[in-house]
């Protein structure tokens, strides 16, 4: 009987040695998303509902440039408008799910605050097999380089 359990343990040890490739970590990486948040020139929330002449979350669209063409589109996340709000340090951040078209060199995406204001998001996107991030932002054609935490707007 100890013969057959050290043969069954050795065996065992024999095929749980693994190689090097298989300790390889696999999986996907996407930061297809950024989050914002809009406040005018007193610091006021835009977002906040509460706060006078906020932006109205229903009137808000966010919207893909495509081959030319402004185009409003779900973008296979649980947030069909492809942005959410959400309460964080005592503001109202909005989570914008951008435009990664591997056709456009850098995509854009359109937030439309109302009929009369939309500002551009410019994305330079990171590429590997297993990753997409975002390299490079543009706010209306200006370089951003401070979104931690969040890409501040000001009206």
């Amino acid at each position: 009987m100890r013969k057959i359990v050290s043969v069954f343990l050795i065996a065992l040890s024999l095929f749980s040695c693994s190689s090097a490739e298989s300790d390889v970590i696999s999986g996907f990486v996407y930061d297809g998303s950024i989050d914002v948040t809009l406040t005018n020139s007193d610091g006021s929330d835009l977002l906040n509902p509460k706060t006078p002449n906020a932006y109205k979350q229903d009137q808000i669209k966010i919207l893909y440039l495509v081959e030319g063409k402004l185009i409003q589109k779900a973008n296979g996340t649980d947030y069909p408008r492809n942005f959410l709000l959400y309460e964080q340090d005592g503001r109202t951040v909005m989570r914008v799910f951008l435009n990664s078209s591997a056709d456009e060199k850098y995509p854009e995406t359109y937030i439309q605050w109302n009929e009369s204001q939309t500002d551009i998001l410019k994305i330079e996107f990171n590429r590997t097999n297993n990753s997409i991030t975002k390299k490079t932002i543009w706010l209306n054609d200006l370089l951003k380089t401070d979104i931690n935490p969040y890409l501040k707007i000001v009206k």
